[in-house]
């Protein structure tokens, strides 16, 4: 392996030091969102607040054959990111398919404002684009719920 003469060093050293410093800067940015998510799931299960809420949102997310409680998490990914709605679906113990459905469903429709925003800026028809990705993300997100969990 070849010495740097400029940096005095291997080549992989400084792309490694840059990856590092990178990823733990990209891990303190999540954390940020998702550690204060979290913890207010984890309060609002410890009020009635999660369990009125959860019943208000469950004949909704009936539809997909989840409780209540996910409509924060679906509600979250939509309005803020992917990482948010990660942290407050965590504390909610779901199954294995309803995590899938949810991710699926936000994968689909996630950050729908700010995203819609960016269209709009780019002068495409935002939203009719932001409507068809939330269509999209519920009929897709019907249609799997029935074969997953048999809804």
């Amino acid at each position: 392996m070849k010495i740097d003469v400029e940096t005095g060093g291997f080549p992989w050293e400084k792309a490694l030091q840059s990856g590092l410093k990178s990823g733990l800067a990209t891990t303190f940015r999540l954390l940020k969102v998702m550690i204060p998510f979290y913890f207010l799931i984890e309060w609002l299960k410890l009020t009635p607040v999660l369990g009125w809420l959860g019943h208000f949102l469950a004949p909704v997310m009936k539809i997909w054959g989840l409780p209540g409680e996910a409509g924060f998490v679906l509600v979250t990914g939509n309005l803020v990111n992917l990482y948010a709605a990660i942290a407050v679906m965590i504390p909610l113990h779901l199954s294995v398919p309803q995590i899938t459905l949810m991710g699926l469903m936000l994968g689909i429709s996630h950050n729908i404002v700010l995203e819609t925003a960016v269209l709009k800026e780019a002068h495409a028809p935002a939203l009719r684009l932001a409507f068809l990705r939330l269509a999209s993300s519920c009929l897709v997100g019907w249609v799997v719920s029935k074969v997953l969990m048999g809804n």
